[in-house]
């Protein structure tokens, strides 16, 4: 060896299933430090509600009735803007001019 070439390290060697000095092999180890977690269910979807459904996102809802006539209803979910409240509360409905879907009732 040169002097300008600084000295060789040690090479290390990992052999699997030799015991750590005071210790338990490295695989067990390694099992007892993770906990398996397992993810909880998703909680069921809320029942189907209302008598509208939005065609851009398919949620079904109800219009406020709180809402004057020149309001837009808009959907819970998406936030789209699906018609004037006018056009939902004329009968029959003003479909023409909605993005919201009239479900028929069953019965």
């Amino acid at each position: 060896m040169s002097e300008s070439e600084p000295p060789r390290r040690k090479i290390l060697s990992l052999k699997s299933g030799v015991a750590a000095p005071g210790g338990p092999p490295p695989l067990e180890r390694l099992q007892k430090a993770v906990k398996v977690v397992t993810p909880e269910p998703a909680p069921p979807p809320p029942p189907a509600v209302g008598d509208w459904k939005c065609k851009p996102c398919g949620t079904r809802f109800d219009p406020p009735a709180e809402l004057e006539d020149g309001d837009h209803v808009r959907c819970p979910s998406c936030n789209a803007r699906l018609g004037l409240a006018s056009d939902f509360r004329a009968d029959p409905p003003n479909v023409a001019k909605l993005r919201a879907r009239h479900l028929k009732k069953a019965g």
